[in-house]
């Protein structure tokens, strides 16, 4: 596929939540069915866009990249290609050195919500490269004028909003909705996805009746492991702006997969002085 087919299908996808792979040839060996730069676009469905020169090889490529997308990754391979199989061009075989790179889509952020927390949560988390998305089924709330223009709006029942926005891997569904009952129906539906991300606010008591209660109605423990509730990190956290932060900060670690704990108590430079002094 010609370079710029590859980057418009790279975009679309990427529009629809998708994780792609982008396999471009860096280097060949023996008679080759494709030159150096020829790129091939690998979806997570095993389907794919361009081609390094026929059938076979195309399935090599794609074994590979479905591999690389498991495991998140970008790295360097070598395909070899057997002429048997009418893989190589010639009698000798080939061998191709490619490059598979891992193109993940901007996260987005589903708050459900639109009160005090969500209004500074969005605000923090506009400069985290998160596509925003606020719910609310509150039209006073659910208004323009309280979010920057980059933060889509949604109006309408919460659950039934997040069911319909099917969150998929690379979504981050947070709730802090205005009551018990909301925010459990929210966490319900929430659970009905495989977002990469599901946080509820509320106290411990609140959290632990609402486990209980989605229990009863047959929701596994193991579902409810994945809910991080009450929701941020530990800061001593009591005003709107501050409960964003400690939400903002636990979703930067565990994106980042940071430990949270302080800088200070991670590299310890008084400790290392000392051994170094005693050595």
């Amino acid at each position: 596929m010609y370079t710029n087919g590859i980057y418009n299908e790279i975009q679309t996808a990427l529009h629809r939540g998708e994780r792609v792979v982008v396999a471009t040839v860096v280097k060949t060996v023996g008679a080759a069915p494709c030159g150096v730069g020829s790129k091939m676009l690998i979806h997570a469905n095993g389907s794919n866009d361009g081609s390094f020169g026929g059938a076979p090889t195309d399935a090599k490529v794609t074994q590979a990249a479905l591999q690389v997308l498991h495991e998140g990754r970008s790295y360097m391979t070598h395909i070899h290609l057997d002429a048997d199989n009418n893989e190589a061009v010639g009698s000798c075989g080939a061998t191709l050195e490619v490059f598979f790179e891992v193109v993940l889509p901007e996260p987005r952020l589903i708050i459900a919500g639109a009160g005090y927390v969500a209004q500074r949560l969005a605000w923090l988390a506009e400069n985290l490269d998160f596509r925003i998305t606020v719910i609310d089924d509150r039209r006073d709330l659910a208004n323009p004028q309280l979010f920057d223009k980059q933060v889509q709006l949604s109006f309408g029942d919460i659950p039934q909003s997040i069911r319909e926005m099917e969150p998929d891997e690379s979504s981050w569904i947070v709730i802090v909705t205005r009551g018990h009952h909301l925010d459990k129906d929210a966490l319900r539906a929430a659970l009905e996805t495989n977002a990469a991300y599901i946080g509820m606010i509320g106290s411990p008591s609140k959290v632990r009746h609402i486990f209980k209660d989605l229990q009863k109605e047959g929701i596994a423990r193991e579902r409810l492991e994945r809910v991080h509730a009450p929701i941020g990190l530990d800061l001593g956290a009591e005003t709107p702006d501050e409960i964003a932060l400690s939400i903002a900060a636990e979703m930067v670690m565990l994106r980042k997969k940071g430990s949270g704990l302080p800088l200070k108590t991670v590299h310890s430079l008084l400790d290392e002085e000392v051994t170094a002094h005693h050595e």
